[in-house]
């Protein structure tokens, strides 16, 4: 069986790696199409990778709504008209890659709507995957269905895009947001990147550990007044090492109590951590969780990453704050308060305990490999 991998982002095709390696070990082939970053961090997993270009002037958006306060809801309209536009973009060339690599199978990232228009010209079935609390997909799918018919019929697609034909869910079920559609469940298994085990995580430590981790986007690494307030909680939190994944570049004048140990993958220390402060990527969350690592959330205006504190915290796994509470001048402050809690709490660690629990019981990837080569010999229909 072939698989074709279509990704918008790199951190969306990161929880699909291990589905990838369960398909290669098994004999079958994978082929991974997106832009450059994609095709790098595929490299980096040991897959082969088809660069397709991102038109200029279209940035790719990490969320399948828009950024904004969480509960507002999406413009539909506005995302709509944004599928169109970037979709028929890259179309063509993801048409090409895949007739040229003839897939018997796409996984596709939820919103990198182009696999299910692909699935639908070659015949094949559409398997989405998603990466975490999801409270968008159920309703984005239908509409992007709907919004990129015509894109497709340009291309001779007249039926247009493919109904996905199973959704692979790695978010333990009683993570994941009441509103997800039924889906087959699959195991989480950590993949940050490829690295070496840092000599000092494995060394004793005489105080508590705090990893932090704010991906590459949010206003924690890009508002300097922002990381200047972080830098300045975090020193004050007494009896605390706090390991950051990523500075500013310009960042300076890093407290003595700060290690930055570079591009260390998460999953190599994160165990011998007491606590978890982030951003809400789906992909950290659920890798501090398979560590039974309790976490601190600081929401960022993005309604997919809202919805993984809101759901962290409702599982009482962790905390969720708004950075305008976290980050206040006065003291002491909602992040020092809400760090202590987190910290000290046996709620918190024993919740996140639970939830790797559950994660460890869910059918491994090796497990779903069968069920991924059953659909590709089955009819396909619509």
């Amino acid at each position: 069986m072939r698989v074709l991998i279509v990704a918008l982002v790199p951190s969306h095709l990161m929880s699909m790696v291990p589905v990838a390696w369960a398909l290669r070990a098994a004999g079958h082939e994978v082929l991974v199409a997106g832009g450059a970053p994609v095709v790098e961090r595929a490299a980096a997993a040991g897959l082969s990778g088809a660069a397709v270009s991102e038109p200029p002037g279209r940035r790719v958006r990490r969320s399948a709504a828009p950024s904004g306060l969480a509960g507002t809801g999406p413009d539909w309209t506005l995302l709509q008209e944004r599928w169109r536009q970037r979709v028929d973009g890259v179309l063509d060339e993801h048409l090409a890659v895949a007739r040229d690599w003839r897939p018997d199978l796409l996984l596709v990232d939820p919103i990198e709507f182009s696999g299910l228009i692909v699935a639908a010209a070659l015949r094949v079935p559409a398997v989405l995957h998603r990466w975490g609390p999801d409270r968008i997909s159920s309703q984005s799918v239908p509409r992007a269905i709907e919004a990129l018919a015509g894109v497709a019929a340009r291309r001779g697609v007249e039926e247009g895009p493919a109904l996905p034909s199973m959704v692979l869910d790695p978010c333990p079920p009683t993570l994941q947001c009441p509103e997800a559609s039924a889906s087959q469940p699959i195991r989480f298994v950590p993949f940050n990147g490829a690295g070496s085990p840092p000599g000092w995580a494995a060394r004793p430590r005489t105080g508590r550990r705090l990893c932090v981790s704010f991906g590459g986007e949010t206003s924690m690494l890009t508002r300097p007044v922002v990381w200047e307030s972080l830098m300045r909680e975090l020193a004050a939190v007494r009896d605390l090492e706090s390991v950051v994944t990523a500075v500013p570049r310009d960042a300076a004048g890093l407290p003595a109590a700060v290690r930055v140990p570079g591009p260390v993958p998460l999953d190599l220390f994160l165990g011998g951590c007491d606590a978890l402060l982030h951003h809400g990527g789906a992909g950290t969350a659920l890798t501090g969780l398979a560590f039974g690592v309790p976490q601190l959330i600081v929401a960022q205006p993005n309604p997919s990453w809202a919805a993984v504190g809101e759901r962290v915290a409702a599982r009482g796994a962790g905390v969720v704050l708004d950075p305008d509470i976290a980050l206040r001048e006065e003291s002491p402050s909602g992040l020092r308060v809400a760090l202590e809690e987190v910290l000290s709490s046996p709620g918190h660690r024993s919740a996140a305990e639970s939830l790797a629990d559950e994660m460890s019981r869910l059918p491994a990837p090796s497990a779903v490999v069968p069920l991924l080569t059953e659909l590709a010999a089955a009819p396909v229909g619509r």
